[in-house]
């Protein structure tokens, strides 16, 4: 399976290489950032297990249907929709350009905020070493700072932008494969030597009984719906991702096993990170509700107080970055699958003027937070859900049944009893919960 820099599509090289790649993509700025103040906010364990119960129900389902849509269609998200939907006629037709247009829309805009927010991590990975000078003010006054210098920002999401770029660019295996066989090591290594770490200092006794000991008390409504909402951003759902990168497989014969491996290893980082940023707020008795601020303006400021925090705070930026990075790589990718598909563009070609346009729209979230919010809401609370509720209805209802269920087959006894309680799941529950998800995005709960 050829890597071409040019017109081919390539491949990845191994199964191993594409679950680090989709895993990569699952695992970003959500993780390390969203979840630890969402977990924060809502109680701690009993808004953990109800996450979980929110990715088996509304993760999985939808991430099989992903990757299965991509390696039957074997072609770019809209490519591979118009393919294995077309016996459906204009409901067919419908939920090809609806899912197409709003994946490739998301992919563009997402990242265009999205590595404005990247640019802020790693110019906070320059403050760790020397290299920026922190706000005497503190850690809040820093960041309000660099939020609030347009050229700054715009800086750090250039660079930020070029190593996205220099990654698709590469193609599957010279590039995206290479570097998540890198990234996603990197990214568990530092997260392993930070909780080792804090285990040491203290705090994580805390931290385990604020993750893992639920106090169903202070489980709201709106804690359930914010969950549920986490469970479906948190794999890269909704945004063509994963069938992108399901197009790349070899075989349906392992798509159960890897999707599998995917949710756990994103979930188990999300869990990772969370133990770690919570050590260091109850070693230092701060308040683990800290908000969206937590990472930037509370951590930084934790940092400066506990022994060896230059260090800790090199190695926590850079793990911010890193997911970043790897995910950053996945929203370029199903632009660039489509220009290589469909409009038949170099691939190179494609990563690099695609990756200028991005750069360009990025700009405005680099100068104006408002305008970052904006397309952080127009994505996160419309596009994604209503794409995700779109392809659940597409993977339950318009496929063929020998397309849905053709992942189960290699599983003992043809996977049959699975195969139908993922096609219950998908026509039915998964649905509805998103479109739950779209109703509290609406502002209707």
């Amino acid at each position: 399976m050829s890597d071409d820099t040019g017109g081919g599509r390539g491949g990845f090289h191994t199964d191993l290489g594409f679950v680090l790649a989709a895993a990569g993509s699952a695992v970003g700025l959500g993780n390390i950032w969203k979840f630890p103040y969402n977990t924060g906010e809502y109680g701690g364990g009993a808004f953990v297990l109800v996450y979980l119960g929110c990715i088996a129900l509304v993760g999985l389902p939808l991430l099989y249907g992903e990757m299965i849509i991509g390696r039957r269609g074997g072609k770019d998200v809209l490519s591979s929709m118009a393919a294995l939907t077309a016996q459906s006629g204009i409901a067919g037709t419908l939920a090809t350009w609806g899912v197409g247009l709003l994946a490739v829309g998301s992919g563009f805009f997402i990242l265009s905020f999205y590595a404005v927010v990247a640019g802020w991590a790693l110019h906070f990975v320059a403050l760790s070493v020397g290299l920026a000078s922190a706000n005497p003010a503190g850690s809040e006054a820093t960041f309000t700072a660099l939020a609030g210098d347009g050229p700054l920002s715009a800086w750090w999401h250039t660079v930020f932008m070029v190593l996205v770029v220099l990654v698709v660019a590469a193609g599957v295996q010279s590039g995206i494969e290479r570097a998540c066989k890198i990234l996603m090591p990197a990214l568990m290594g530092i997260l392993l030597l930070l909780l080792a770490y804090v285990s040491v200092t203290g705090g994580l006794g805390s931290s385990l009984s604020f993750l893992f000991r639920p106090d169903f008390s202070k489980l709201s409504a709106e804690a359930v719906l914010e969950a549920l909402g986490h469970a479906f951003f948190t794999l890269s759902l909704g945004m063509g991702a994963m069938v992108t990168y399901g197009s790349y497989l070899a075989s349906d014969r392992h798509v159960v096993r890897d999707q599998l491996a995917v949710a756990l290893l994103d979930t188990a980082i999300a869990l990772l990170a969370g133990l770690v940023i919570f050590a260091v707020v109850f070693s230092m008795g701060a308040e683990p509700g800290a908000g969206p601020g937590l990472v930037f303006i509370t951590l930084p400021d934790l940092f400066r107080q506990i022994p060896g925090g230059g260090v800790v705070s090199l190695a926590f930026f850079l793990l911010l970055v890193v997911a970043a990075w790897s995910s950053g790589i996945s929203l370029l990718e199903v632009v660039v699958a489509l220009a290589v598909d469909r409009f038949g563009w170099s691939r190179r070609m494609a990563a690099i003027g695609i990756g200028i346009l991005i750069w360009g729209l990025g700009l405005p979230s680099a100068f104006s937070g408002e305008f970052l919010d904006f397309m952080d809401n127009l994505t996160t609370r419309y596009m994604l859900p209503i794409g995700g509720f779109l392809i659940a209805l597409s993977a339950g209802w318009l496929l063929s049944k020998e397309d849905r269920e053709a992942g189960f087959a290699a599983l003992p006894g043809g996977g049959t009893s699975l195969a139908t309680t993922w096609t219950f799941t998908i026509r039915f529950i998964t649905p509805a919960l998103v479109l739950l998800v779209i109703l509290n995005g609406l502002g209707l709960f």
